[in-house]
């Protein structure tokens, strides 16, 4: 049977390495339990991110804003209406 998971080795300051034992006895678990949560909720962010970074692009190519004045132009014309 293959192996579902991969064994990853990694160096963190020890400032952070003792915050994650700390976090990791507090909730009764393993560091590698914290590490891996952490690394989920990095990566689910960061895709997140990229999300609204494409509905920017995409929303400022429909609205047509090049500069911090468009939308200046279009809050002012926003609050006029």
């Amino acid at each position: 049977m293959l192996r579902q998971t991969k064994i990853v080795n990694m160096s963190v300051p020890m400032e952070l390495y003792s915050q994650v034992d700390k976090m990791a006895k507090k909730r009764d678990t393993s560091r590698s339990q914290i590490l891996k949560e952490a690394l989920r909720v990095y990566i689910d962010e960061e895709m997140r991110w990229q999300q609204i970074k494409i509905w920017g692009k995409a929303t400022a190519k429909n609205l047509k804003i090049k500069s911090e004045e468009d939308i200046e132009r279009i809050r002012e014309n926003y609050l006029n209406d």
